[in-house]
This record gives structure tokens, C-alpha cells and sequence, in this order.
């Protein structure tokens, strides 16, 4: 009986909607109290072949200097930092890789990630491949005197996607980018070697574009007020919003159950309207619809529209020049 419970217990957290494992902002309605933190499995980030095949000299020289091992451990670390995900230790994640010969390619199908997932008590499993790494140096001459400056513009793109273990199904498949610039003066052209600041300004970068995608698949943006045509939403600052950000909203459907083993498989998603972000507040944000007779209902699931006015990655100001 008391092993039943348990096992009743624990099936009962695992599929604990999203919205019920989330803070809850000023004006949210009462939702059940959250049974446990969605748990995540981080596989190593690798690059594709296409980037490694990169003949250039300065990209040559970075990826000798660009540990991809460090980076997985800035988004882990990025990930904890949030509060709220349990992130599966690496050492875990790497045991399963090892016994099973496992690796990023043999994961890329939704159901064998899912599997991989649950054998480590995972409910997401991530996986992130590097698919774009480039490296620009321009050696400039500085007017009226004997020096040189140059400029080093580095860029980093990650395909990441994120594979709900207890449905099999991606819950995003998004691309992560950062960009970051250093100059310096010189008095004549040197060989490049990177400082270890530009490429962990690029990493960091990087993995606070990618924490807010995990954080937007496995929590989506929910409307938890509609009062006077303007729409209330369950992201303040740092959540990832920006004015004039605009969102599709969608209504849940009815839950789909597979009738040989009662495991849930998740609802369809309608969408009934659109909304542009209008404010953005320390603890949530505010938005108006689109259209202007829609009516929206609380706990309705807001997704970013690609297009966003002001979402994309900026480049960073070049540091420098040092002298």
C-alpha cells in the first residue's frame, strides 16, 4: 500500500502542469501548490561538423581557445541560478553518455532523448549543438602615427532543443546567439590570441539568451489578469520581455490520455488571439491585445512571436581601445 502511494505521489508531480510550478505575480490566481521543480538533464554542447570544417586562421586559433566543456558548465550554472530548475548533475548525464555509447546525434530523435531522460530522472533533456562560430580581425592604421588598432568581432549561434522526457515531444527547438567585440592598439600586427575575457563574455552572453529560451519552453509566459483591455503577464524584469514584444496566446485543450498506460500526453494548444507588450515591471509586465474586442482568460499560455521588434540579440560595444 505504502509503495503504491509512492509511486501515485510521484506520477502525480511528473505531470504537474507547468503553470503550477511557477512564482506566482501580484494579481495571480490561486493555483495548486507546486509539488517539485521541473528537473533537467544538460547534455555536453558540441559543434557541427559544418563548424568544425571552418578554415579560417582566426577561427582556427579561437576553437583551439574555446572550451566547450566550460560553456556547459556557464548554462548549468545559469540554470540553477534561476531557482527554478533541478538541474541533473553532470557527472550523471556523462555516465549515462559512456554506458549506452551515447552522443549528441544518437539523441537528436524526441523519443530516444526521452528515454535517456528518464533513465536519469529527468524531466527535460536539452541538447545544444554549436552550428555557427566566426571570428573577424581587422587591422586598421591610425591616423598621423606609427600604430595600429585591431578589431576582434566574434560570433557564437546554438541550435538548443528541449524534449519534454514524459511526452516525447520538443517543447523548443530555438536558437541562442551572442556577439562581442575588442579593440586594441598596437604597434604592429601581431599573431591573434584571444583574450580569455572576449571568450567568456561570448559564453555568458550566450547562455543568458539560452537560459531564458529554457525558461520560456518548459514555463511559458501566462496572462494572469484582463482588466480594463489591458492583459496582465507572469514576467517581470530579467524575465525575457520587451516593449513591443508581441505574443501569440493560446487556449489549453482538452488533456490527451494514452488509453493503454493513463500517461498524459499533454494538451493541444488553440490559439485565440495576439498581444503586444506594453510594460515591463520588477515582478510582471503588461500587454494589449491586437485586437481589441478579444477577451483573454487567466492562465492562457503567451509564446514570442520570432519577429519580435525589439527581442533580437544586440552586439555588444567593443571594449576598448586600450591605451
Amino acid at each position: 500500500m505504502r509503495s503504491t502511494l509512492v509511486a501515485a505521489t510521484l506520477a502525480a508531480a511528473l505531470t504537474a502542469p507547468a503553470w503550477a510550478q511557477t512564482p506566482e505575480a501580484p494579481g495571480a490566481p490561486t493555483a495548486p501548490a507546486a509539488t517539485k521543480k521541473a528537473s533537467l538533464a544538460v547534455m555536453p554542447f558540441t559543434f557541427s561538423t559544418e563548424t568544425l570544417r571552418q578554415q579560417g586562421d582566426e577561427v582556427k586559433m579561437a576553437l583551439r581557445q574555446f572550451e566547450t566543456s566550460t560553456l556547459t558548465n556557464k548554462f548549468v550554472t545559469a540554470l540553477v541560478n534561476t531557482r527554478k530548475f533541478d538541474v541533473v548533475e553532470r557527472q550523471r548525464v556523462q555516465t549515462l553518455l559512456d554506458e549506452f555509447q551515447l552522443d549528441q546525434g544518437g539523441l537528436m530523435d524526441p523519443a530516444r532523448a526521452a528515454r535517456a531522460g528518464k533513465m536519469i530522472g529527468a524531466d527535460y533533456f536539452l541538447m545544444g549543438e554549436i552550428s555557427v562560430f566566426t571570428v573577424n580581425v581587422v587591422w586598421r592604421p591610425i591616423p598621423n602615427t606609427s600604430k595600429l588598432t585591431r578589431t576582434i568581432t566574434a560570433q557564437i549561434i546554438v541550435d538548443m532543443r528541449i524534449v519534454d522526457t514524459r511526452t516525447s515531444r520538443i517543447v523548443a527547438a530555438d536558437k541562442g546567439e551572442a556577439r562581442q567585440e575588442e579593440r586594441t592598439m598596437h604597434d604592429a600586427q601581431v599573431q591573434t590570441i584571444f583574450a580569455p575575457d572576449l571568450i567568456d563574455s561570448l559564453q555568458r552572453q550566450l547562455c543568458d539568451a539560452l537560459t531564458i529560451q529554457t525558461i520560456d519552453g518548459v514555463y511559458p509566459v501566462k496572462i494572469i489578469g484582463f482588466s480594463g483591455g489591458v492583459v496582465s503577464l507572469n514576467r517581470g524584469q530579467g524575465g525575457g520581455l520587451d516593449v513591443g514584444q508581441l505574443l501569440e496566446v493560446f487556449a489549453l485543450g482538452e488533456e490527451m490520455i494514452d488509453p493503454d498506460t493513463g500517461e498524459s500526453l499533454g494538451s493541444e494548444e488553440v490559439k485565440i488571439g495576439a498581444l503586444r507588450v506594453t510594460e515591463v515591471l520588477p515582478r510582471f509586465s503588461k500587454a494589449v491585445p491586437l485586437d481589441g474586442s478579444a477577451v483573454f482568460p487567466n492562465g492562457a499560455i503567451c509564446r514570442k512571436v520570432a519577429a519580435a521588434p525589439q527581442g533580437a540579440p544586440q552586439p555588444q560595444p567593443p571594449r576598448g581601445p586600450r591605451w
